[in-house]
């Protein structure tokens, strides 16, 4: 099924280049990804430093946030999937960034009138998991326009958009920081009620299509036990669960261990999380491409991609000065070039008619949990073994070993299956 085209212009485009952008559904998307990122990214990392430097709450209570936002972000993903898979895929990524822009229009109204702490909370944790909708309405939209040999390449040009936002938006959000905090709330507000217009106009079902989207999101004959009893699926989310928990320390413990052992500044940490998001942007597609080129199955990418994961990770343990951090975040990122892309994709190939919306759920549900208990494992580590580097990162690299063995097991139950078919198939022709 070839990716289908967007809307018809009549008029010529002034721009060639936006043209051609916007009539592909699958660059469409990238590009309403990359102004998602950025409405979210204006706002997120510069709200503990307006609750705590200009309302005047203490970390500790402002710390408080971040995992409630994040168990929001676990229990959101079960909802959304039987909403994507029940009422569509387009309307979950309009509702979604629309009820955002409402979430945000009210942060700002909170912003203004100096409202208590608790709202603050309860409002931001609503938002963090109404986020979710447009993710997971979009994974599975994608699904519905692509084939599974094009995925890849399509969440890889998302990845490229998601962080083309990460990098404009605090940059855009530092430069504002002087005007009063309520007005970055409305931009952020303005741009997700742009991103949903903009999803609208140009990731939109065509009607009478043979294979349009809203037809996959029929239940049809799937139901939640399939989930359990997939075994591909189920070992799939295992040894993702176990990559998550190494992953999630690029912006836990490695930040910490950056700045209180190895003694970089603030500033020269910025610029390596900026490579992490640069680097993505440059390498993505060939990384891509690459893999591609030796025709490896999904779970044979992932075993690549963990095992440069595991490498970034543990050289830390080496890195006693700016360039050899940067370096490793270089290797990780390569790790994250490679994985990222052919999970979405892989799972996404593995769903069954009727079931996508939940496959995709299933799995932003294991990297939501990944992400809450990696960092508590990986703050314990440090307490413990701060003083020791090597072991200190070797520890935590043995999870990116186990999630590596198991995508080999993987790979190996995905080439026996494959051959099984395969001499099936030759014995019906004969």
């Amino acid at each position: 099924m070839p990716i289908r085209r967007c809307c018809r212009h009549t008029t010529k485009p002034v721009i060639p280049m936006i043209y051609r952008i916007l009539q592909n559904r699958a660059n469409s998307l990238a590009c309403a990804w990359a102004i998602n990122s950025l409405a979210y990214s204006i706002v997120y990392p510069f709200l503990p430093i307006y609750l705590h430097s200009e309302r005047g709450y203490p970390m500790a209570t402002v710390g408080l946030i971040f995992p409630l936002m994040g168990g929001s972000i676990i229990v959101s993903p079960l909802l959304a999937g039987y909403l994507t898979d029940r009422i569509g895929r387009q309307f979950m990524m309009q509702f979604g960034q629309t009820a955002r822009a409402a979430m945000f229009l009210l942060l700002a109204g909170m912003a203004f009138f100096h409202a208590p702490f608790w709202l603050f909370a309860a409002a931001l944790t609503v938002n963090a998991g109404i986020g979710t909708f447009f993710q997971i309405g979009s994974d599975a939209f994608l699904s519905d326009i692509s084939t599974p040999a094009e995925r890849p390449r399509i969440f890889s040009r998302i990845r490229i958009g998601t962080n083309i936002g990460w990098a404009l938006g605090p940059m855009l959000g530092a430069f504002l920081m002087k005007a009063p905090f309520w007005m970055l709330f409305i931009l952020t507000a303005a741009l997700c009620l742009f991103g949903a217009w903009y999803t609208g106009k140009c990731c939109s079902v065509r009607r009478g299509a043979p294979s349009a989207p809203v037809s996959r999101a029929v239940p049809g004959n799937f139901t939640v036990r399939r989930l359990f009893t997939d075994s591909r699926l189920t070992g799939t989310l295992g040894c993702s669960f176990i990559l998550f928990l190494l992953t999630s320390q690029l912006y836990s413990v490695m930040s910490v261990y950056a700045t209180g052992v190895v003694g970089l500044s603030s500033n020269a940490l910025g610029l390596i999380y900026s490579l992490n998001g640069a680097a993505i942007i440059v390498f993505q597609m060939p990384m891509t491409r690459l893999l591609e080129h030796f025709r490896l199955s999904f779970p044979a990418r992932l075993v690549f991609g963990t095992a440069l994961y595991t490498a970034g990770y543990f050289s830390l343990g080496f890195a006693h000065n700016a360039w050899m951090m940067a370096a490793s975040v270089f290797i990780i990122t390569l790790g994250e070039a490679a994985v990222m892309p052919s999970l979405y994709s892989g799972v996404s190939s593995l769903a069954p008619s009727g079931g996508t919306g939940r496959y995709m759920a299933s799995l932003e549900l294991t990297r939501g949990v990944g992400y809450a208990a990696g960092p508590y494992f990986g703050a314990m580590l440090f307490q413990a073994y701060s003083p020791q580097p090597l072991l200190l990162w070797g520890l935590l690299s043995l999870f990116g070993c186990g999630a590596a063995a198991g995508y080999l097991l993987l790979a190996s139950r995905f080439s026996a299956r494959r051959k099984v078919r395969e001499v099936t198939l030759k014995g019906n022709r004969d």
